[in-house]
């Protein structure tokens, strides 16, 4: 009997299912997910400089009216802060329910704190306070865009990545 050779042609066709699961699972997604994530922490950024902004606009320094000698010239009012309906919390709350929040953020609400360090700052001859800063530290959770499924939990690409910002603003507001 003739047997005819079997013909190579078409069998690279075979080996095109494995090698496009194995180039979108292990590079197109993973590449998606980094892309989205440089995004978020451009998001994460823009929320973090205004924060920073307001709580650069905020009173937060209120003169100290105790007769004793050694008080210190200003308390502090962190209230813009801390309370649930403080300026800086109104502006997460209201960058949580726009589309950079909703793109960006997990979920999971972002938390600020501020300080104002009065060693810090500057006084003119007359020791009154001529530049003070103010301090903020800023977390966000962010998620993944496209979760892929790997064994060990990799933030950005299947688990929460969580930024932190620090930075500083001179108060626009100093008392005398």
């Amino acid at each position: 009997m003739f047997r005819r050779k079997r013909s190579k042609s078409g069998s690279a066709i075979a080996e095109f299912g494995p090698a496009m699961f194995l180039l979108v699972m292990i590079f197109f997604f993973p590449f998606l997910d980094l892309i989205a994530l440089a995004l978020s922490y451009g998001d994460c950024l823009y929320l973090n400089s205004l924060l920073l902004r307001q709580a650069s606009l905020e009173q937060i320094l209120v003169p100290n009216t105790l007769p004793s000698p050694p008080a210190p010239p200003f308390t502090f009012d962190y209230s813009c802060s801390t309370s649930a309906t403080g300026s800086l919390n109104n502006i997460i709350n209201q960058w949580m329910a726009s589309g950079l929040g909703q793109f960006a953020s997990s979920g999971v609400m972002p938390t600020q704190s501020i300080y104002v360090d009065l060693s810090e700052g500057t006084k003119d001859s007359n020791g009154h306070y001529m530049c003070e800063y103010v301090h903020l530290t800023l977390d966000v959770q962010c998620k993944p865009f496209v979760p892929v499924p790997f064994f060990v939990a990799v933030p950005g690409l299947n688990a929460p990545m969580t930024f932190e910002f620090h930075g500083r603003s001179v108060l626009e507001y100093i008392p005398s």
